[in-house]
């Protein structure tokens, strides 16, 4: 028994002593640590102002050690590793939020830089952190949108403004230099908009808040904040926002292309534009990117598009030869625009065009005996195979040769962009020359050309 005890105290010490031999392999010595240079910066994140006398403070969890930045806001300082691992540190400043970061540090890098510290000012207590001097310009700290949308026009219709003060080393005014700023209009449309409030004294961060409000009118607005300050006024730049219209309106919305009579009549695939104009209830071109969708009766149109800033919404056709309207005929199509309004009903325009072909003339009488000193009327048509007018700029002309006679009426004719009339016409034949009195065979030409094509009908007789 006397033995046994002896075993196992003897095993016992052995253990003991081994494990105390591990432990101070462990265990590291002075020898073992490495000395890492951690360098870094600490600013005010709201100026880029360094801050002096920030307190760093650096830990791995089991050793802490610390420093203070210098009046460049820069610090430097020796913390000791026995192995590679993350290093926490704390930026810290009285009336500033503190500031917290991770590195890894290792043993084989003596030298660690830090990111910058930037600390925000910790405006719970009212305060800013370092007094300020006095009111020297302003900087447009935020702008809440960039446009907005006319009175009731479903969009938002306001938006703020937030302009901060600050002194001649770029630092926000504190309460000590506080001024009051006041705001303007620069040039704005007119339509009632307004600012609210017209002036306001800075709070604690220097900073003043005006709410542009809009009116019925769109266009741009700029807005300019003042100090009458005792060396003058100190006024910031203007801020532009836009104020767009507002939804579509029934009474403002129509659909046209560059022409009503086109010559393409047995074209397939001519191309027209069509361009729908969409405007809201105090006549200003509808918000951008409003939709709009288009149908024909004939060929193919794109199904829709959006309004751009003046309200414009642009499409094209692709003919398909031959229309046939159901109330206006052949040669006729109709192109329809839709869209929505305000009271979520869906809103129609609709426009009227026409394909034209080439001509074909006819007149009456076919021919003439003019006596000496008379003269003689003519009728006369030019249409196309479906009895429509000819486009824009076909130009039809009367002409008489041979013997003492001229023309007059309707000689000389540019087309007008109809679709409808302008196919009939008359002129009279007369003796130029009544004093000599002698027989003559005369022609008279009528001659239809231009876009349309070509087309011409003579008449022969004689004069006397």
């Amino acid at each position: 028994m006397k033995k046994t005890l002896v075993s196992i105290i003897l095993i016992f010490s052995l253990i003991l002593l081994f494990s105390g031999c591990e432990s101070s392999k462990e265990s590291p010595t002075s020898s073992e640590l490495t000395e890492v240079t951690i360098s870094g910066m600490v600013i005010w994140a709201q100026t880029g102002e360094p801050l002096e006398g920030a307190t760093i403070k650096i830990t791995d969890g089991d050793t802490l050690t610390g420093t203070v930045t210098n009046s460049q806001g820069s610090y430097s300082t020796v913390f000791k590793i026995d192995r590679d691992k993350d290093l926490i540190l704390i930026a810290s400043k009285g009336g500033f939020l503190p500031d917290t970061v991770t590195v890894f540090a290792t043993k084989d890098n003596p030298s660690l830089e830090v990111p910058v510290f930037q600390l925000e000012a910790d405006t719970s207590a009212g305060d800013i952190p370092s007094n300020s001097g006095n009111a020297a310009s302003f900087f447009l700290l935020e702008q809440s949108t960039e446009s907005i949308g006319v009175k009731e026009s479903g969009a938002l219709e306001n938006a703020e403004i937030i302009f901060e003060v600050r002194d001649s080393n770029g630092v926000p005014i504190d309460l000590d230099h506080a001024v009051t700023v006041n705001f303007k209009f620069g040039a704005h449309p007119g339509g009632g908009e307004y600012l609210y409030p017209t002036s306001v004294k800075t709070n604690t961060l220097g900073r003043a808040t005006v709410v542009l409000n809009s009116g019925t009118i769109a266009g741009v607005v700029q807005i300019v904040a003042e100090i009458n300050a005792p060396g003058g006024t100190i006024r910031s730049k203007p801020v532009l926002i836009t104020i767009y219209g507002g939804l579509p309106y029934e009474g403002l919305f129509n659909v046209a292309s560059s022409q009503i009579n086109y010559p393409a009549l047995g074209v397939l695939g001519y191309q027209i534009e069509f361009v729908a104009y969409v405007g809201d209830k105090y006549s200003n071109p509808v918000r951008p990117g409003t939709a709009v969708y288009f149908s024909t009766n004939s060929g193919i149109i794109n199904g829709g598009a959006l309004t751009d800033h003046l309200g414009v919404a642009k499409v094209l056709l692709f003919t398909e030869g031959n229309p046939v309207d159901s109330v206006y005929g052949p040669g006729f199509f109709t192109v329809s625009a839709f869209t929505a309004d305000e009271n979520y009903n869906t809103i129609k325009t609709q426009t009227l065009r026409l394909l034209s072909g080439s001509p074909i003339i006819s007149v009456e009488p076919t021919s003439f005996d003019l006596p000496n000193g008379g003269s003689q009327s003519f009728n006369f048509t030019v249409k196309d195979i479906n009895g429509n007018p000819m486009s824009s700029s076909q130009i039809i002309q009367v002409k008489a040769t041979g013997g003492t006679v001229d023309v007059s009426g309707d000689t000389q004719i540019k087309m007008p962009d109809v679709a409808f009339g302008y196919t009939s016409f008359s002129f009279s034949l007369y003796d130029s020359d009544p004093g000599k009195d002698s027989l003559a065979f005369s022609r008279i030409e009528i001659l239809s050309s231009g876009p349309n094509g070509r087309e011409s009908v003579e008449i022969f007789g004689s004069t006397r």
